[in-house]
């Protein structure tokens, strides 16, 4: 699963008959996410009425498409939930490894809201 801000829409007069009803976001991953292909932005079908701005988690693979209700549909990330609310442990969020000048692995965006670091 993955943490990120959902920045568009994805419209498309034609698309696979399993995904006609289907709403795709465009999402930006936060914080530290290296798949093993270089994208900026995943693709997700929305089943939680999330919409542009809204921070959410996406599922990757077999469980976006279980999580869909349907293993035979050609997906591989899905929108599971609306983030109302992120709290992260600065010293949790550090390699136990850093020593100086060695940044976190995850630093919360300063633009989010909600967010609270303890």
């Amino acid at each position: 699963m993955i943490l990120g801000r959902v920045v568009g829409e994805v419209w498309a007069t034609r698309k696979d008959d399993r995904l006609e009803r289907a709403k795709l976001l465009v999402v930006r991953p936060h914080g530290w996410y290296e798949p093993r292909w270089q994208t900026r932005h995943v693709i997700a079908v929305d089943d939680v009425h999330a919409g542009v701005g809204d921070d959410v988690v996406v599922c990757l693979g077999q469980p976006a498409r279980w999580s869909l209700g349907a293993e035979n549909i050609p997906v591989d990330a899905a929108v599971m939930a609306v983030v109302d609310r992120i709290e992260v442990d600065a010293d949790a969020a550090t390699p136990a490894h850093a020593g100086p000048g060695i940044a976190r692995r995850w630093d919360a965006p300063a633009s989010w809201n909600g967010v609270r670091a303890r």
